[in-house]
């Protein structure tokens, strides 16, 4: 996984500290170098200024050099208290209308490989979990990172990637092979075997047939065809143990390393639902493919993941395969 530049975008809040200082990790171990940004909502600004100073005032001269400056000196202290030199980037302020929209195109058009944020900000129920954030991952070509208060301070332990058995929700596969082998965690991957399927008009019907033995093979074949058709990433896949257990191995030259990876079918009403159940117990970090393909597209950002993202208390990373490299 390619991760040499990092943008962390931050409204000051305590939730954004506790972030960036997990930021270390991948600062420590890809060697990265991080910016970080805020962005001033135009409205919040203009409220919030035009109160202080009282008026008459020139835009030009009182408003935005002020809150710049401000906003610029946080960033300072923030990153000097949290951020190595060695690894410190640039720092920016922007004002502009759509937070959301300033964060993602900033990171989409100057070459970020990661955006990494709070899941919570300062108002947690209105600028980040549920619309800020989302908004982030619907919009940026580049994975997102979002940081949840419960992460342990040695990163992640237990990483767990849905898979709706589609080659785009597949993809995201070397990520999460690398990212457990980098942060020593456990691996799993899950299909949701669902008993009704919406259409886009909303009607839920049921799924015909689909016992768990019959998706569990379905599941088992299906992961083992991706691999067999992607040699060309140097990934293999062998069994382990019994039918739900593998080891994922990456040759490497005359060397080679390996993961153990397990396999588990969930039946049940919702994907979403029973992801986000699932990962409560059994996961610290949440790989999700925002652009999955199944049936009636269930996977697309806006319906299974970004249900999930709504509802988990995970950290989540979002990846969008058709713009993701891992080097």
């Amino acid at each position: 996984m390619k991760v040499k530049k990092i943008l962390f975008p931050t409204d000051f809040s305590e939730r954004s500290e506790q972030a960036l200082k997990f930021a270390n990790l991948f600062l420590d171990k890809y060697q990265s170098q991080i910016d970080l940004i805020h962005v001033v909502p135009l409205s919040m600004y203009l409220h919030d200024s035009i109160d202080k100073l009282g008026l008459p005032l020139d835009m030009d001269s009182d408003l935005y050099p002020k809150i710049l400056e401000h906003a610029k000196e946080k960033l300072e202290e923030l990153s000097s208290t949290y951020i190595k030199s060695k690894h410190l980037g640039e720092l920016t302020v922007l004002v502009d209308r759509k937070p959301s929209s300033a964060i993602s195109d900033f990171a989409n058009k100057n070459g970020f490989d990661l955006l990494l944020m709070s899941a919570k900000g300062a108002h947690e129920t209105t600028f980040f979990k549920g619309s800020i954030t989302e908004k982030v991952m619907r919009k940026s070509e580049i994975p997102v990172l979002t940081v949840n208060d419960n992460l342990s301070e040695k990163g992640f332990e237990r990483i767990l990637a849905p898979l709706d058995l589609s080659d785009h929700s597949f993809s995201a596969i070397p990520l999460a092979f690398e990212l457990a082998y980098q942060f020593d965690a456990s691996l799993e991957f899950i299909y949701v075997n669902e008993l009704y399927i919406a259409d886009d008009y909303g009607f839920a019907g049921p799924v015909a047939g689909g016992s768990n033995e019959v998706s569990s093979q379905l599941f088992q074949d299906r992961l083992e065809e991706y691999f067999l058709n992607h040699k060309d990433r140097g990934l293999s896949i062998q069994q382990v143990d019994n039918e739900y257990n593998y080891r994922i191995i990456k040759n490497e030259g005359a060397s080679s390393i390996s993961m153990p990876v397990r396999l588990k079918v969930i039946r049940g009403i919702s994907a979403s639902r029973e992801i986000s159940e699932y990962a409560h117990d059994n996961a610290d970090l949440l790989l999700l493919s925002t652009h999955g393909r199944s049936g009636l597209s269930r996977y697309l950002m806006g319906s299974v993941a970004g249900q999930v993202v709504q509802t988990t208390d995970i950290s989540t990373l979002t990846v969008r395969p058709d713009n993701f490299k891992l080097d």
